[in-house]
């Protein structure tokens, strides 16, 4: 890296650091008073609350990264504008991307750490807050059922599951079909009046087992049993599918529970969107130190025109994420839909290179 690179990142720290701060501080005090019922309660912990405030502030500051990060350009650039370095630099006979390549430097190592944050601490982090508040602070303790009744699920290998009742701490099952597909045709029927989860796999009680001729019409063969073990992958929690929440997971868990829920034959689309996401976002920093490096120089250094300016396409930039997201549940592919904001930004962020190139 330059000397002049260096210098620009240096002059980049300060400003970047004290938004990030800043920002973090707001979000820190809005969530004491947004919540200050709950924590003002009979019987809650001041170090429960300290835990929670403390463990959800990752995730949180992950979601400002981006605005930081712009705001801090914008101030930088907007400096050495005022200055007149930038000027000497360009009379200098530097190229602008030559004199703010430490710009474009930072942002890349933002975007990698803040992966690399979305990849090891800040799923725990966020898991233990919410179950903090949930357990001790709001004391609501489990509220997941145990017995379900008339389920349908689609499992692996063809098989489609159809019970009338189900304990998921027993494992026990209570009059349950398992009806066996190949290539739209029923090959295999398992009726049975109950069926019990154990270490070993399945074992069925009190039933028949089916086996229908090629055109599923009719019956080929009937073998009755009073306790008969089935080697089937799918287990009684895998009938009621506890979501849980995609900034809880990495992208590995993610990706693995998304490869769990297509095998049973679940529609994951919303979590496609959110793996594709965990991509997408932390590189946001970089687009958007990309674009602000441009559209500061269109403000002449004007720190109220740059500020105005951060905020606009902030807004701009969430619109389009949600956009984004809502096209990819159904019209777009998940990963166009998760990146369609930064594809934007960086495609006008490319213009406004162009422009600033050309009149400098």
């Amino acid at each position: 890296m330059s000397i002049l690179s260096r210098y620009v990142l240096k002059q980049f720290i300060k400003p970047f650091v004290a938004s990030f701060l800043a920002l973090c501080l707001i979000i820190f005090v809005s969530q004491i008073f947004d919540r200050l019922d709950r924590f003002l309660a009979d019987g809650v912990s001041l170090m429960h609350v300290l835990g929670f405030l403390i463990t959800s502030m990752p995730f949180q500051a992950l979601q400002i990264l981006p605005v930081a990060s712009l705001l801090g350009t914008l101030f930088v650039v907007g400096n050495l504008v005022r200055s007149r370095e930038y000027v000497a630099g360009l009379a200098g006979g530097l190229a602008p991307e030559k004199f703010l390549k430490g710009l474009l430097v930072a942002g890349l190592f933002i975007s990698l750490a803040a992966l690399v944050a979305n990849e090891t601490f800040i799923p725990p982090a966020t898991s233990y807050a919410r179950s903090i508040f949930r357990d001790k602070i709001r004391r609501l303790g489990s509220i997941a059922p145990t017995t379900f009744y008339d389920l349908t699920v689609a499992g692996s290998d063809g098989r489609l599951w159809a019970i009338t009742s189900m304990n998921t701490d027993t494992g026990m099952l209570g009059r349950v079909w398992v009806d066996t597909y190949s290539n739209g045709r029923m090959t295999f029927q398992i009726d049975a009046t109950s069926a019990q989860w154990t270490a070993n796999g399945w074992i069925f009680h009190e039933g028949v087992v089916r086996t229908f001729t090629d055109n599923s019409l009719e019956i080929a063969h009937i073998e009755s049993f009073e306790h008969k073990p089935f080697s089937f992958s799918e287990k009684p929690s895998d009938f009621v599918i506890q979501e849980p929440q995609p900034e809880e997971m990495t992208y590995k868990q993610l990706k693995r529970h998304l490869r769990h829920l297509d095998a049973l034959g679940v529609p994951s689309r919303p979590l496609e969107v959110e793996l594709m996401m965990k991509l997408a976002f932390p590189f946001t920093c970089l687009v958007v130190i990309f674009l602000g490096v441009p559209l500061s120089l269109q403000g002449k250094g004007n720190a109220a025109l740059g500020i105005a300016a951060g905020g606009l396409i902030t807004l701009v930039y969430l619109g389009f994420t949600q956009f984004g997201k809502a096209m990819a549940q159904r019209l777009v592919e998940p990963w166009f839909g998760a990146w369609l904001g930064n594809i934007v930004f960086v495609i006008i962020g490319i213009f406004l290179w162009w422009r600033m190139r050309k009149t400098a």
